[in-house]
């Protein structure tokens, strides 16, 4: 379920506690990893942030996280947990918009952890992220914008606006468990934004650096619902919710511009 949090304060919180986890399900995780591994994909089992609890209310978001590690992720995206195992990955991205209005969508790349799938720019918390027992996933939205297709969103000569906007809980076992979202509104056309993306792209397969978006997808805002099913690709759950609350917010505050 997507809410809207547009001017409440988000306050995330981490435990140093694990999420304990019987022997026989970490067998089966750790030979769901290196069955992953053995595919090709670039992945590494470090630290992942779990939610444990969500509370929302007239002013405030407050989120209780505890730790586990990216195997335990994966297996529950792939394959699914148990309940009362499940590692609900604390994420956050960024909805952007281009200046002629088409939302920018990215498919990962083929050597990620899941191909083809698409999802807004953003990803999971960086231990850089963290400043003692509190996590800033503005910082994360505006690192993940840079590594993964160079955007910097503190830029004002590239972003008109970037908001905290909404949060995404998902069901149980659907990845990411958690995501909060702000929007981003850059300043270049579809065009420009795709020619940008390309340049990036050439760079980081030239220095064999780290690919995460091999394409970006162009969704035209007023038909981007229609647009996105067109796409056979997998997406995450939260596209739908997403889009409609942003298009329905900007009709709002249309009106009341009026």
């Amino acid at each position: 379920m997507l809410y809207d949090i547009n001017g409440k304060k988000v306050n995330i919180i981490i435990t140093d506690e694990l999420i304990e986890i019987p022997d026989n399900l970490k067998i089966k995780i750790l030979e769901n990893f290196e069955s992953m591994q053995q595919t090709g994909a670039n992945i590494w089992n470090g630290e992942v942030i779990c939610v444990s609890s969500v509370h929302i209310d007239k002013s405030d978001v407050t989120i209780i996280c505890k730790k586990s590690d990216y195997a335990h992720y994966l297996y529950g995206e792939k394959i699914g947990c148990p309940s009362g195992y499940e590692c609900r990955n604390l994420s956050a991205g960024c909805l952007l918009e281009t200046v002629d209005g088409y939302y920018v969508i990215g498919e990962l790349d083929d050597t990620t952890s899941y191909p083809n799938m698409l999802q807004t720019t953003g990803g999971g918390i960086d231990k850089k992220d963290i400043s003692g027992n509190q996590i800033n996933v503005a910082q994360t939205i505006i690192r993940e914008a840079l590594e993964e297709i160079n955007i910097n969103l503190n830029d004002r000569d590239i972003v008109l606006y970037n908001k905290l906007k909404y949060i995404f809980v998902s069901r149980e076992n659907e990845q990411p468990g958690v995501q909060v979202f702000s929007k981003a509104k850059i300043k270049m056309t579809l065009e420009e934004m795709e020619e940008h993306f390309q340049r990036y792209t050439e760079y980081l397969r030239a220095n064999k650096l780290e690919v995460e978006f091999k394409k970006l997808h162009f969704l035209k805002k007023e038909n981007a619902l229609l647009e996105l099913e067109k796409l056979d690709n997998p997406k995450r759950g939260y596209f739908k919710e997403l889009i409609s609350a942003d298009i329905r917010r900007e009709n709002k505050e249309n009106e009341e511009s009026r």
